[in-house]
């Protein structure tokens, strides 16, 4: 019994011994997993408040880049306003005034602009900074990319010219901010981002294909002329339009490729020298083919004038002769159909212009002909575009 009592004692012993050490273990572990639980939640809540602070120090990093940049670009951008002359339907002469935008692109006091901003000027003057009202002259246009240079003398002055950029890498969503003065509103900025790009615009004197930025930043009646800049202050296009009607945030911007180019020449000579081939034609289809009976060709131009004189005339093009109404549209038929330039297909005046654009005048180009079932190939020797 006394064996047996001590073995049930032992036993006891080794039972309550092994339980204290049991439920220390679980305490232990109840210890660690709070530990662990506290540690996650203090984690989240660090986690959340780094995140915020991330937040609000973009919005201020944001905020303060718009800031930086029109701090740096306000005494490049001037305040445009010409009084001009309209001509009514009547004959009557009226007289006009126009608000726009401009930026200096060099150190000489020469602003671009749009033509359609000063094409009617009698008298403009600019400001900018603390300099109102300077008067300013024309110094060239090229109606045709609508755009134009206005001169300031820039003696006494403080001139600040922008950095033209690169519009030939642009993407869709690139943050941009406008300048300009919209209704006379001096020194107004718009943010947004690019919101398309190769888009049409069709001017009455200018005509842009598949080549123009569209942006939501907001451009009103007062912004053309105005620089279109990136977020690293580089001006890569000029804002030129909005989309007419109900439409909001639609604007248009020339890039600035299209234009710097040709600055050179508007500085030197006024005007831009163009490529000139000196003809009017229309795009034939399969169905035109069909319906007007044109056999072997189903895509090109068909040629419906040629202007007297022109390097089209001097090469022996011919313009057709058959008139024909149909609805309210009138065909030439009967003329030459080019279907390539330098053997690149053409099948559209836009894609005419866009090849003849791409030369110089006094250069050779060479034509594939369909006439009278008859296929020619016609070199042509470019001119300059009349003024």
């Amino acid at each position: 019994m006394f064996f047996q009592r001590q073995h049930n004692t032992d036993g006891i012993c080794k039972k309550n011994r092994c339980g204290n050490v049991f439920g220390n273990k679980i305490k232990s572990k109840l210890g660690i997993k709070t530990v662990i639980s506290v540690f996650s939640i203090a984690s989240l809540i660090f986690a959340f408040a780094v995140a915020n602070v991330q937040a609000f120090n973009a919005v201020n990093k944001s905020t303060s880049i718009v800031e930086k940049l029109f701090h740096e670009l306000q005494p490049s951008v001037v305040h445009i306003q010409v009084l001009g002359f309209a001509r009514l339907k009547n004959g009557a002469i009226m007289p006009e005034e126009d608000i726009g935008t401009g930026f200096f692109i060099n150190n000489n006091g020469d602003i671009l602009t749009n033509f359609h901003v000063i094409g009617n000027a009698s008298k403009i003057d600019v400001s900018f900074l603390k300099y109102k009202n300077v008067k300013a002259n024309i110094i060239g246009t090229d109606p045709s990319s609508d755009i134009a240079i206005i001169h300031i003398n820039p003696k006494g002055r403080k001139i600040v010219p922008v950095v033209l950029g690169n519009s030939d890498n642009l993407k869709v969503g690139e943050r941009v901010m406008a300048i300009g003065n919209p209704y006379n509103l001096y020194q107004t900025v718009t943010t947004g981002i690019i919101s398309g790009l190769k888009r049409s615009l069709i001017f009455p004197t200018a005509r842009f294909y598949g080549n123009i930025i569209q942006t939501d930043a907001a451009i009103n009646f007062g912004n053309s002329g105005g620089p279109l800049v990136n977020y690293r202050g580089h001006v890569i296009g000029i804002n030129t339009a909005k989309l007419a009607g109900e439409a909001q945030n639609i604007g248009f911007a020339i890039p600035i490729n299209l234009a710097e180019r040709n600055i050179p020449e508007l500085i030197k000579y006024g005007r831009i020298i163009k490529p000139w081939l000196g003809i009017e034609a229309i795009k034939v289809t399969k169905s035109f083919s069909r319906l007007f009976g044109i056999k072997n060709v189903s895509k090109g131009l068909l040629v419906e004038k040629v202007f007297p004189r022109s390097p089209a005339y001097k090469a022996g093009i011919r313009a057709g002769k058959r008139i024909i109404q149909m609805k309210a549209m009138t065909y030439v038929l009967g003329g030459d159909i080019i279907t390539r330039i330098n053997n690149k297909k053409v099948d559209s005046f836009s894609s005419l212009e866009r090849m003849i654009s791409s030369f110089i005048p006094g250069q050779v180009v060479v034509l594939k002909i369909h006439t009278n079932n008859k296929i020619k190939f016609i070199k042509v020797k470019l001119g300059a575009q009349p003024s």
